[in-house]
């Protein structure tokens, strides 16, 4: 079977998989407030951190010229990308080894990690930018490969439209520069790369210019202390953020992260400059992520966690011939099992009581352990029957009753409650 019949099936399982574990009702966080954008149908003309451009104005085209729903479309948002996002990591893989097992047992790894099925769940932008990424870095190894004019190209047209989704993928910058340095396409196609990526980066400052607003505001937000508090880091503060980080990297990749190694090896002896490429890009991005000072910082490593799943196939790869690891091209399929077995695990002792009871208002271990919310419970019932609680969720709720206004202008405010 074809490498691009595979991704395409990829597409179509992780599609199915996203779209039936889908969030029933919309979840709590900021999703509201993405959905309540795209109700008022208004076009972001600014670009900050927090507006997300590219993000939001795609789906404000398709619900106010196209007559989409609001919540479809925020729903689509998430669930189209993210099985875009697994079917190039596919490719990407496959650029490295040519064992379809391999590759298709590392994906799967991916594409059922805690983080990346929760984000496809819910409403954020960060499967939608996980696609930048993965394009991005698909584009890039096939250009040190290949020495492709083209792929050279796309990859700073890539690069600078990414930014226009999410800030964040500033950290893939640097590994960008290593990229025009390390390929042998010539100085004109590596300035053609470069002059494409300026002029697209450049757009964010000329618009917030035209707007009024100081250059800085394309890196940061005018509310929020996050910037600071990530500055103002103790020591222990630091240490806690690479504990938590590698918890992270646990529940996503359990036992699959014994094989991180040995790929960083294979691929560096076999792949330089790749390689290279590959290790920029994760050290950066892993970086900020582990470091950056908000509380939901683990959606953060998703990007990280693309390279990571290189990795983890690149192992696999280098130790097939020691050990007999066909046999573990099933055990993707297991993950579900893990995290139902860990949320037991941890519902059995008084802490995880005590945090189960204290979130039970948005579903407490279910929602924080299980990545589906499917038949989860959704702020907007939860705004109607002024639920309680002692997290801060008035932002939330102001957000949920602007838009069961804008609802109940065409929707009974019983089907609201549904939504």
């Amino acid at each position: 079977m074809s490498k691009k019949t595979i991704s395409f099936l990829f597409f179509l399982t992780f599609l199915t998989i996203y779209y039936f574990g889908s969030f029933s009702k919309i979840s709590f966080g900021d999703c509201i407030g993405f959905v309540l954008d795209v109700e008022n149908r208004i076009f972001v003309k600014d670009f900050m951190p927090l507006t997300h451009f590219l993000y939001i104005n795609t789906a404000v085209f398709f619900s106010k010229f196209l007559h989409v729903d609001s919540v479809v479309v925020m729903r689509m948002m998430s669930v189209i990308p993210a099985a875009l996002t697994v079917s190039f990591l596919f490719l990407l893989i496959k650029e490295f080894l040519e064992e379809n097992w391999i590759a298709i047992a590392a994906t799967t790894v991916f594409g059922l990690c805690f983080t990346f099925w929760r984000s496809a769940e819910t409403v954020e932008v960060y499967t939608f930018n996980a696609l930048f990424v993965i394009v991005f870095l698909l584009f890039s190894v096939k250009a040190l490969k290949k020495d492709s004019r083209l792929h050279l190209a796309l990859a700073g047209v890539i690069l600078g439209l990414s930014l226009w989704v999410h800030i964040q993928n500033i950290m893939l910058i640097p590994a960008y520069f290593l990229l025009l340095y390390m390929s042998k396409s010539g100085r004109e196609k590596v300035a053609t790369s470069l002059i494409l990526f300026i002029l697209i980066f450049s757009v964010m400052f000329a618009v917030n210019h035209m707007k009024g607003f100081e250059m800085k505001y394309v890196f940061t937000s005018k509310k929020g202390p996050w910037v600071q508090n990530t500055m103002d880091q103790s020591f222990f503060d630091l240490m806690t953020g690479i504990i938590r980080a590698v918890l992270y990297l646990i529940y996503n990749f359990n036992v699959f992260i014994l094989f991180s190694v040995s790929g960083l090896i294979y691929l560096y002896k076999y792949f330089k400059r790749e390689a290279l490429f590959l290790f920029v890009a994760s050290l950066f991005t892993l970086g900020f992520a582990t470091f950056y000072a908000v509380s939901d910082n683990y959606v953060y490593f998703i990007p990280f966690y693309l390279t990571f799943a290189v990795y983890v196939a690149s192992g696999i790869k280098k130790l097939r011939s020691s050990f007999p690891l066909r046999k573990l091209w099933l055990t993707p399929l297991l993950t579900p099992l893990f995290y139902i077995f860990s949320m037991y695990l941890i519902s059995v002792t008084p802490q995880g009581k005590e945090f189960h009871d204290k979130k039970l208002y948005k579903g407490g271990l279910d929602y924080y352990m299980l990545p589906w919310l499917y038949h989860n419970i959704g702020c907007i019932e939860f705004t109607l029957d002024n639920g309680k609680t002692e997290d801060d969720v008035e932002a939330m709720k102001a957000a949920s009753n602007e838009f069961i206004k804008l609802r109940r202008k065409y929707q009974p405010l019983e089907e609201i409650r549904k939504l």
